[in-house]
C-alpha cells in the first residue's frame, strides 16, 4: 500500500474520530444537563410540595386538635406553607391541574385560619373537618406524584440517551483503534514482503551453483 494512502486513511481515521467525538460530547452534554434539570425539579420543587400538603398541612392540624403545639403557631404555620405551596407551584410552571387543585386547599386552609381564630381548636379534629381536609389533600398529592412519576420518567430518558451516545462512541473508538493500528503496520508488512521478494533470487542462485 502507498505510504501517501496510508496517511490518508490514518488522516481520515483521526478527523473522523474527532468529529464523532465532539458530537458525542455535545449530545452526551445536552442529555446529562437535561436528566439533572429534572431530576433537579423533583427533589427541590416537587419532593417539598408534596411534604408541605401530604405532611406539614395535615400533621400540623393533627397535632394542633390535639394540643400538641400551640394553636397560633399553627395559624401562622399555615400562612407559611401556603405562600411556600404557591412559590414551588410557580417555580414548577403553574400548570392548570396543580393551581385548580391548590385553590381548593387554600380555601380550605382559610375556614382552618377561621377555626383558630374564633378559638375552636377542637373542631379542627372534628369528622367533618377531617373529611374536608383529606377531601382537599388526597387529590392534590395524587397530581403531585403524578408529575413526580413524569419527571423521573423524563430524567430517565435523558440517562439512557446519554449512556446510549457513549457506547456508540466507544464501539466506533474500538473500530478506529483497530483501523489506526491496521494502517500503522501496513508499512511493516510491505516492507517485509518487498524484503523477502529481493533475497529470494539470490538463494536460487546460490543452490543452481551448488
Amino acid at each position: 500500500m502507498s505510504p501517501k494512502i496510508i496517511t490518508a486513511a490514518l488522516a481520515a481515521v483521526v478527523v473522523c474520530f474527532a468529529g464523532v467525538g465532539v458530537v458525542t460530547v455535545k449530545s452526551v452534554s445536552k442529555h446529562i444537563a437535561a436528566s439533572e434539570k429534572e431530576f433537579e425539579m423533583t427533589s427541590n420543587v416537587l419532593s417539598p410540595l408534596f411534604d408541605i400538603y401530604g405532611l406539614a398541612i395535615v400533621d400540623g392540624q393533627a397535632k394542633a386538635s390535639k394540643g400538641l403545639i400551640d394553636a397560633k403557631e399553627f395559624c401562622s404555620s399555615l400562612n407559611k406553607l401556603q405562600a411556600e405551596a404557591e412559590r414551588l407551584l410557580a417555580e414548577f410552571g403553574n400548570p392548570a391541574k396543580l393551581v385548580a387543585q391548590h385553590k381548593l386547599v387554600a380555601a380550605y386552609l382559610k375556614k382552618a385560619r377561621d377555626v383558630c381564630d374564633r378559638g375552636e381548636i377542637s373542631s379542627l379534629n372534628s369528622p367533618a373537618m377531617t373529611a374536608e381536609l383529606y377531601a382537599v389533600i388526597e387529590p392534590m398529592t395524587a397530581l403531585i406524584n403524578e408529575a413526580l412519576h413524569k419527571e423521573l420518567t423524563i430524567s430517565r430518558t435523558h440517562k439512557d440517551a446519554a449512556d446510549r451516545a457513549l457506547l456508540t462512541f466507544e464501539r466506533f473508538a474500538s473500530v478506529a483503534a483497530g483501523l489506526g493500528i491496521v494502517f500503522a503496520v501496513a508499512p511493516w508488512i510491505g516492507a517485509k514482503k518487498k524484503l523477502a521478494v529481493a533475497i529470494a533470487p539470490k538463494v536460487r542462485k546460490k543452490k543452481t551453483r551448488r
